[in-house]
């Protein structure tokens, strides 16, 4: 099966991602695969990923809806709080490294397999012009109303992340929603910003100050991705 596209200009936007530290490209998978895709995350229970005073955290989809209303003002309080003194997201996800070492066979856990090989690794490494990247990290994604990404550079020092990723896959969406990737100089001002195009990748190295725009209450959809990073790593790992 042919994931990419095969009409694209890999030349080019490998120019364009090594000259300006990132690209987005449109109708990056062959069209079965995004669709494939697509309904492969209307199943998930998803997760709701962010931080609180002692680090990251996860809640399930069976804690989140067991959630009082005064439960959830309180989770929504606390998220905010960490989000005034520094760091924070508030996202929904689902691992697809988990997924691998739970053993699943579903289509996002083959997916991940897919790109752990050699095939889907050597087209970033000719993309990126980087070598040494041997390893990929995977996640699905899903940003809804009062969720955020708040500016960070993807650097984490225990790990070798080159390049980070996003796979979108949202059908309809609406720049006033937010969910919006954007990229930042030093004095913070906005330089340059990706839209979630349906069936496009957004690439770029890593470090690279970037957030995801906060989604409002009136937004009417979702967001959704697979995103991640693609790292040095031993020969035939998936993680850092």
């Amino acid at each position: 099966m042919n994931y990419l596209n095969p009409d694209l200009d890999f030349d080019a936007l490998g120019h364009t991602l090594r000259t300006t530290g990132r690209v987005l490209i449109r109708n990056f998978f062959s069209m079965e695969v995004a669709n494939a895709l697509d309904q492969a995350l209307q199943r998930i229970d998803w997760q709701l990923a962010y931080r609180d005073l002692n680090g990251d955290r996860r809640l399930t989809g069976e804690q989140l809806r067991s959630l009082t209303p005064e439960q959830r003002w309180q989770l929504t309080e606390g998220i905010h709080s960490v989000a005034r003194e520094g760091f924070q997201f508030s996202f929904f996800s689902d691992s697809l490294v988990e997924a691998l070492q739970q053993g699943r066979t579903d289509l996002l856990a083959r997916f991940m397999r897919y790109m752990a090989e050699d095939d889907f690794l050597s087209r970033m490494r000719t993309l990126s012009g980087d070598a040494s990247i041997n390893g990929v990290y995977a996640q699905a994604t899903m940003y809804s109303r009062g969720n955020f990404l708040t500016a960070h550079d993807d650097h984490v020092e225990r790990e070798d992340r080159r390049l980070a990723y996003v796979i979108n896959l949202t059908r309809q969406w609406s720049p006033d929603w937010g969910g919006l990737l954007h990229f930042t100089g030093e004095d913070g001002s906005v330089l340059d910003t990706f839209y979630p195009h349906f069936n496009s990748l957004s690439l770029f190295t890593v470090p690279q100050p970037h957030f995801v725009s906060y989604v409002p209450p009136f937004a009417m959809g979702e967001r959704q991705a697979i995103t991640g990073w693609l790292i040095a790593a031993e020969r035939g790992a998936t993680t850092a």
